[in-house]
């Protein structure tokens, strides 16, 4: 009996050592109201949630940098119509830090919204506002930060020599950090303002020249986003009477239509892994991919509930969207075919505004140890020791997978025969070492029927990888 208890210590302390190597990461950030306010909260790799802020008020838009130290956000913290800029430093995980950018004292105390990074290596904070010099409207500007990361100056980009009298909304930077693409309502049509696609240079000494209407239609066009090579951009168009997706490319020519039914299509994004959008064309709001030429158009949600906002991930093979399957709006992530659903938010209150550690997919691979890189990355799929080992009657098989696969654990007694399958399924890259997460076996097999002490095997099959250890029935 002692010696049956050192070897199973023993086996957990290996196992609690391994597990822990494995650093959480921050997969997205998402807005959620669980504390009575709508808050910023974190979601790891390993599935636990950190609420970022306390403000006790409105946030909106929050956006990570490219080195996924920081995100940035707006906020009516002093109330009514005066929202500022904040941001989180994030490089001391365990101890976030919150600073207001444009509030007073500092600040200047303007009405600042919808904040976007630069590309890496700039630091600018692309932002929309009526109070932005020169401004006529609602102008975008760059808000510039100092060495230290505090508030430097403002400037308005799409409205330098007053021209623009309406609003410019919705900016983006391209891929590549030299433009700028925005929606803009300077054009009258029939005596009323109507949003058309614009670009502007980016770059620091040309900043807002070279204005081009890309798209020039009496019908609004909107929501523009930037193709992965920032040689044109997806929007949204009502020009064929209901909202459809269309492309253009960034010298105004090369219009094609995406989609083509009569009801909605919007909220569209393109990465490497196409285009991705939300349609009402099933009845409710579905998630669908198309190819970038409007080909192979694929309902990726198909749920009876409402799946809306997509959001692809860094190298475009992971989907973040809201759902309302269980009951409130929670976030999700799926594959880019569909498959590997979790919920990540799984809370009563409303989540929302979900948006992509961009370092999850991109952190360097440095080698380190067997398993891990020296970020924590996991290194090479692997089956670890069961746990506990020896064991009576139940056990759990951890595994680490170092890409998305199709999982199935066997179990073979001492003679080689199969007696239990456990179809896994869909997994998506990670540490499954927990007893929440790895494979469970009950001790029984493929009959029903709990099996009699001994040796046996169980083998790990994921996609192409396959390895095998032995474990040990004591009873």
């Amino acid at each position: 009996m002692f010696h049956r208890s050192i070897i199973t210590m023993l086996g957990n302390l290996v196992f609690l050592f391994i597990g822990s190597a494995h650093a959480q990461v921050p997969i997205a950030s998402f807005i959620s109201d669980r504390s009575g306010d709508d808050e910023i909260h974190l979601v790891y790799d390993n599935g636990d949630i950190k609420q970022l802020t306390k403000n006790k008020a409105k946030v909106f838009t929050p956006e990570w940098s490219p080195d996924g130290n920081y995100i940035v956000f707006d906020a009516n913290v002093r109330g009514g119509e005066s929202f500022d800029i904040f941001i989180i430093d994030l490089t001391d995980p365990q101890n976030p830090k919150q600073k207001n950018l444009t509030g007073p004292p500092d600040g200047p105390g303007l009405k600042l919204s919808g904040p976007r990074w630069a590309p890496a290596g700039d630091a600018r904070i692309l932002v929309y506002s009526t109070g932005l010099p020169n401004a006529n409207g609602w102008d975008i500007g760059f808000l510039t930060l100092d060495a230290r990361g505090n508030f430097d100056a403002l400037v308005n980009i799409t409205n330098a020599d007053g021209e623009a009298a309406n609003a410019d909304l919705e900016g983006s930077w391209s891929p590549d950090g030299t433009k700028i693409v925005f929606e803009s309502e300077r054009k009258l049509v029939k005596e009323r303002a109507q949003f058309d696609i614009f670009i502007a240079d980016a770059e620091k000494r040309g900043a807002g020249k070279n204005q081009i209407n890309l798209t020039d239609h009496e019908a609004p066009d909107q929501r523009a986003r930037w193709s992965p090579d920032s040689k044109a951009v997806v929007f949204q168009s009502k020009r064929d009477g209901n909202w459809e997706i269309y492309t253009v490319g960034i010298d105004g020519e090369n219009l094609t239509r995406i989609t083509e039914n009569e009801k909605t299509d919007r909220n569209a994004e393109w990465s490497s892994g196409g285009i991705i959008f939300e349609t009402q064309r099933d009845g409710n709001y579905e998630i669908y991919r198309s190819d970038p030429d409007g080909n192979n158009q694929v309902n990726l949600t198909n749920e009876p509930k409402s799946d809306q906002k997509p959001i692809w991930s860094a190298k475009g093979k992971r989907i973040l969207f809201e759902s309302k399957r269980d009951g409130k709006r929670e976030i999700y992530m799926m594959l880019a075919d569909g498959t590997g659903l979790k919920n990540l938010s799984n809370d009563p209150g409303n989540d929302s505004d979900a948006r992509w550690n961009p370092q999850f997919e991109l952190r360097a691979v440095e080698p380190q140890s067997k398993y891990f890189t020296t970020l924590g990355d996991i290194k090479r799929t692997s089956l670890m020791q069961n746990f506990p080992n020896p064991f009576n009657p139940e056990t759990w098989i951890p595994y680490y997978l170092a890409e998305d696969a199709s999982v199935t654990v066997r179990i073979y007694n001492i003679k080689g025969e199969l007696i239990r399958s456990i179809n896994v399924g869909r997994q998506l890259a990670g540490a499954y070492t927990t007893r929440q997460r790895a494979a469970y076996w009950d001790g029984k097999d493929n009959t029903g029927q709990s099996v009699a002490s001994g040796i046996y095997f169980y083998q790990l099959l994921a996609d192409d990888f396959s390895e095998t250890r032995r474990m040990v029935v004591m009873k």
